[in-house]
C-alpha cells in the first residue's frame, strides 16, 4: 500500500503544483494585460498630444498668414488712397479753374445768357 500512498501523495502534490502554476499564470497574464493596456493608453496620449501640437502649429500658421494678408490689404488700401489723393491734387486745380471760368462766363454773360 505504500506505493499507492506514495502515488497518491505525488498526484496530490502535482495537483497542488498545477493549481499554483495556473494561479501564477493568471497573475502574469493579468499583469501583462494591464501593462499592455497602460502602454496603449500612453501611446494614444502621445498620439493625441502630437495631433494637438500639429493642430496648434497649423492654426498658428493660418493666423500668421491671415495677419500678413490683412497687412497687405491695409498697405494696398493705403497706397490706393495716396494714389487717389495725388490724382486729386493733380486735377483739382484744373477742375476748380474750369468751374471758376464757367461761373465767370455765366456771370459776365459770355455763354449766351444775359447777366
Amino acid at each position: 500500500m505504500s506505493s499507492l500512498q506514495e502515488a497518491l501523495v505525488v498526484l496530490l502534490g502535482a495537483e497542488s503544483e498545477g493549481v499554483r502554476e495556473v494561479q501564477e499564470a493568471r497573475v502574469q497574464a493579468e499583469a501583462l494585460l494591464k501593462e499592455t493596456r497602460e502602454r496603449m493608453a500612453r501611446e494614444a496620449e502621445t498620439r493625441l498630444q502630437a495631433a494637438r501640437k500639429k493642430a496648434g502649429a497649423i492654426l498658428e500658421n493660418a493666423r500668421a498668414a491671415a495677419d500678413e494678408e490683412a497687412r497687405a490689404i491695409a498697405e494696398l488700401g493705403k497706397s490706393e488712397r495716396e494714389r487717389m489723393e495725388r490724382r486729386f491734387r493733380e486735377i483739382a486745380g484744373g477742375v476748380v479753374d474750369s468751374l471758376v471760368q464757367e461761373t465767370a462766363e455765366i456771370l459776365l454773360g459770355k455763354r449766351g445768357r444775359p447777366a
